[in-house]
């Protein structure tokens, strides 16, 4: 049986002998030299990511190396990537999410929302789910996940410990629900998880089109809300039969927690009133500048709420947040996030998406909206064996073309897959959260691809008929008609 690290070396190997072949032959099928080499460095890349050649966030600086090399772009052309607007809409929110957690106002606010539900199994494990995807919204999933994890094994501790036994029907379900959730909860905000920013990314970067905070959040939010109980129902009264006795495992728990972490503190206010002054921004942005006449813009917004923290002193010889902790953000997924814009920057200027999209021709006379779902499906799959910003980074420019190509709108295609991305549900490598939960040593493989696989059919579904219908019946988006956006690029 091959190991990681085997992977990972025939990955290497695979990854630079595909490029180089590239490089001593000559290109194929019409492509011009610039899409051949473009092509080239996205399979490389793609390679890579899935094999975990060498780490995810340094496969994403080889845009930045190889394009100038192969002069497909200047390095100052594609260093602005990694400067992106939305790059630093990211930073500011990483950094706000650190002081959250170094505040400690992240637990407090989970245990407030725990506290609201129920003592039996399937109603704590809705707790956990309700307040694991409200924290993903604005922290990393990763971040979310690692908070709950350790809360959620002291209430299994205890309930085992109430019941002389490991009830795993109630342990598998909750651990599993935390890692979903905090999937799902990033799909919410536009800073909810790197595959937002990344479509936001390229939309902007490439076709000058600006998805804002409040934009995402229309529909966004809607697939949480609709996807948290969902989940939660198939988890507890299908895919595992979970009890509805009450149980005092969650309320000692709490209360043990609450005596740890005693009243809430200054730097907690502090971090908490900027949390919700920056949030409060994001959402009401465009209002704002309307009547005041100001232009805001949410990188500026986040940038803002996180220099505040640096600003504002909780006493003389402390701040709200200080270097230490915003060295702790994950510097990597911003690299990860400037390579996918630089890669799909080159798909556009290359031709290669449009030689790709070309491919559309022979989609004419299927159902639009069946082709959406087919997509939606293929992005969850793959999502299971490569990072979903890398999938977005590969797929979104592709799409593009191939919606074009078929005279629709690309919006139809492009939301609903980015979505998908989030929402690879069966394997331990498909998402952080899911690496996390894995890693605690309770849960088993065929575990998670028994709830997985029936989820990520509910997911293909579900985010296939509410993006569509946001489309059609909120935003007014006709999936017929090519946007002026597109054709002023």
């Amino acid at each position: 049986m091959l190991s990681r690290s085997n992977i990972s070396f025939f990955g290497l190997i695979f990854g630079a002998i595909f490029f180089f072949s590239f490089i001593f032959f000559e290109e194929k099928g019409g492509m011009s030299r610039a899409a051949w080499l473009t092509a080239a460095v996205a399979i490389m890349m793609t390679v890579w990511w899935i094999t975990e050649a060498v780490p995810i966030y340094i496969t994403g600086v080889i845009p930045l190396i190889i394009f100038p090399l192969l002069n497909i772009f200047d390095i100052k052309e594609i260093a602005a990537s990694y400067a992106h607007p939305l790059v630093l809409l990211f930073l500011g929110g990483f950094i706000i999410a650190a002081a959250m957690e170094s505040s400690g106002l992240h637990k407090r606010v989970a245990l407030k929302i725990l506290s609201f539900f129920g003592t039996s199994p399937s109603k704590i494990i809705a707790g956990f789910m309700f307040t694991t995807g409200m924290l993903s919204m604005w922290v990393s999933n990763t971040a979310s996940t690692i908070m709950m994890l350790p809360i959620a094994l002291s209430v299994i501790s205890m309930l085992s410990s109430e019941e002389k036994t490991e009830d795993r029907k109630f342990a598998i379900p909750l651990l599993l629900s935390i890692a979903y959730a905090a999937s799902v909860g990033g799909i919410a905000t536009l800073i909810g998880t790197p595959t937002n920013i990344m479509l936001a990314s390229i939309l902007s970067d490439n076709y000058n089109y600006q998805i804002s905070f409040i934009d995402w959040f229309i529909v966004g939010f809607p697939i949480t809300i609709i996807m948290l109980p969902l989940i939660w129902f198939f988890m507890t009264k299908i895919i595992f039969k979970v009890s509805n006795n009450a149980s005092q495992a969650l309320e000692k728990t709490i209360t043990t927690i609450k005596k740890t972490i005693g009243k809430t503190s200054l730097k907690e206010k502090v971090v908490a009133v900027i949390f919700i002054l920056t949030a409060t921004l994001w959402m009401f942005r465009k209002l704002i500048n309307d009547v005041i006449g100001l232009n805001l813009n949410d990188t500026s917004i986040g940038l803002f709420g996180a220099l505040l923290l640096f600003i504002i002193p909780i006493n003389k010889n402390e701040r709200a947040c200080d270097w230490k902790t915003a060295n702790k953000i994950p510097w990597g997924v911003l690299l990860l996030v400037g390579g996918g814009i630089a890669l799909s920057k080159a798909f556009k200027s290359s031709g290669l998406a449009y030689w790709l999209g070309g491919f559309s021709n022979y989609f004419y006379g299927i159902e639009l909206y069946l082709l959406i779902l087919i997509f939606v499906a293929l992005i969850i799959f793959v999502t299971e064996l490569n990072s979903n910003t890398a999938t977005v980074a590969t797929f979104i420019p592709i799409l593009i073309v191939f919606a074009l190509g078929l005279g629709a709108n690309p919006l139809y295609f492009i939301i609903p897959t980015t979505i998908a991305s989030s929402c690879a549900f069966m394997l331990p490598i498909a998402t952080p959260p899911n690496a996390v939960i894995f890693g605690s040593g309770k849960i088993n493989i065929n575990d998670m691809i028994r709830s997985g696989i029936i989820l990520n059919i509910v997911s293909t579904f579900t985010i296939t008929l509410v993006c569509i219908l946001i489309l059609n019946q909120i935003l007014i988006v006709d999936i017929n008609t090519v946007p002026e956006w597109i054709n002023n690029n």
